[in-house]
């Protein structure tokens, strides 16, 4: 008996092959390039370093609020990572209130969070109707604050802090113990399986070894588990990628979907070491100074790092682009080092387009400007289409997408597309045959819409219950969601 799928009202996200007929689908499904659009903050105040790594960025009601990590030692003795935090109202402009929480060289007008903690600190919101507002906020860490660790060595453990107002900190508990967690990890409450989920670093045996001196048989990666009340947790296990390639990734950037949020997405960072010198390093970016570090760090000096987009729909089985999704761009001193593209944590931001009358976009930010670097840090802003990280394509020879059978709920269907002035796409409704069904194709659609109200001769609504497809026809175009509501 065949499977058929059952659609809901709202997104239909077209991230993966979930939805789509393969034996008939001709147009190609590929993940969308992030577009850089700059710098929204440098970090040049003397309490911020080059060197920090992790930034969490996350909408709170009428805000945005930033948590990014910095190197410094302090005069008391304690060594570590500090947090900073700043605020901003659309995403692009921000601010560094004073906080007044730590002094700093005789002045406590400064934005300092947190002082002394170990390292990879990522903070959520808990949407968990049932949290005590006391612990609205948990904030997760490598091995907590440096002076619980004797000789400035971070345990190997993940701990929790929570807040009520995600300012004022204060310790909570042990998440888990036994792994490496040296990555930024997230943390996640789930309503639809009313879970938390905690994604954390891994470093697992492959099996084989080629090489011993740079130790491949063991393959860093991404572990989950999972928590009804944050206190009993499920064994971890690794992500499936559904038969991907077992390459090396450092964060994982996962969130859910802010739109729907049935749909969990990741930004890991993808670790490429190249195993010995060539001419390429010489000519490459940054060259004399990446021949001292040789001398002193093989790794750091060959490893390069970018961006891959991934997306699930159970928080365990994933479907991973191999192409990059935030490149890492034309060659400065600064950038094509194990560092770059390492994305901030705690999801996409809906901001306002450059242009007037368009559309919203989605943003990410990115630390930059990391290892070794006179100049002070900053953190970038790319962009997406809304739902646009990954799209199905035709060239202007027409090609097909075809979804498999499905039933569905709600009266009206809506697309995300664009079209060349020459492009188009035709829409069919076809029946569990694969047949057309009389008065279900549209006309000639061409123009770029997120939320385009896809037009039939008769009303949608007469087809709820029943088994169809749906044909898209597609000539110089990209369909990047479909909804139903």
């Amino acid at each position: 008996m065949r499977n058929i799928i059952h659609i809901t009202k709202g997104l239909v996200p077209l991230w993966d092959e979930y939805l789509t007929d393969t034996r008939f689908t001709t147009a190609t499904l590929s993940v969308n390039k992030a577009r850089k659009e700059g710098v929204v903050m440098t970090l040049d105040r003397p309490w911020e370093t080059a060197a920090g790594t992790f930034v969490t960025i996350m909408r709170d009601e009428d805000k945005y609020r930033m948590y990014y990590q910095v190197w410094k030692g302090y005069p008391d003795g304690d060594e570590g990572l500090d947090v900073c935090y700043a605020e901003s109202t659309d995403g692009i402009n921000w601010e560094r209130p004073n906080l007044g929480l730590h002094e700093f060289e005789g002045s406590y007008e400064n934005n300092l969070l947190l002082t002394g903690i170990c390292d990879n600190f990522f903070v959520m919101k808990d949407e968990n109707p049932n949290c005590p507002p006391e612990h609205r906020y948990k904030a997760i860490m490598e091995g907590g604050f440096v002076k619980d660790n004797p000789g400035n060595q971070p345990s190997k453990k993940l701990v929790c802090m929570t807040s009520a107002d995600g300012i004022h900190f204060e310790k909570h508990s042990i998440v888990s113990t036994g792994y490496g967690y040296d990555s930024q990890n997230t943390l996640h409450w789930n309503p639809y399986t009313k879970k938390y989920y905690c994604y954390f670093r891994e470093v697992r045996d492959r099996g084989f070894d080629t090489n011993p001196e740079w130790n491949e048989k063991k393959v860093r990666g991404i572990r989950v588990m999972e928590s009804a009340d944050f206190v009993n947790w499920s064994d971890p296990v690794s992500l499936d990628y559904m038969g991907g390639e077992d390459y090396p990734m450092y964060t994982n950037c996962i969130s859910a979907y802010p739109y729907d949020t049935r749909y969990y997405i990741g930004f890991p960072t993808r670790y490429v070491e190249r195993k010995e010198w060539n001419k390429n390093y010489d000519r490459l970016c940054g060259g004399e100074w990446r021949r001292e570090r040789y001398g002193q760090n093989k790794r750091y000096a060959l490893a390069v790092t970018d961006c891959v987009f991934m997306s699930s729909r159970d928080n365990k089985s994933w479907y991973r682009f191999d192409e990059a999704t935030v490149e890492i761009g034309p060659e400065v001193y600064t950038n094509w080092v194990y560092g770059s593209c390492y994305l901030a944590s705690g999801g996409v931001l809906e901001t306002p387009s450059r242009f007037e009358g368009e559309s919203n976009e989605l943003s990410v930010y990115v630390r930059d400007r990391k290892h070794d670097d006179p100049m002070a840090g900053v953190i970038t802003r790319h962009t997406y289409r809304m739902d646009g990280f990954a799209s199905y394509k035709a060239s202007y020879k027409r090609k097909i997408f075809r979804t498999k059978v499905f039933t569905f709920e709600g009266n009206t269907l809506s697309m995300n597309f664009k079209t060349s002035a020459r492009g188009s796409i035709y829409v069919s409704v076809l029946d569990e045959n694969g047949m057309a069904i009389d008065g279900y194709t549209t006309c000639e659609l061409f123009g770029d819409s997120v939320n385009r109200i896809i037009d039939f001769d008769k009303p949608l609504s007469e087809l709820q219950g029943r088994a169809i497809s749906l044909s898209f026809a597609m000539s110089d175009a990209e369909i990047f969601s479909l909804r139903f509501s």
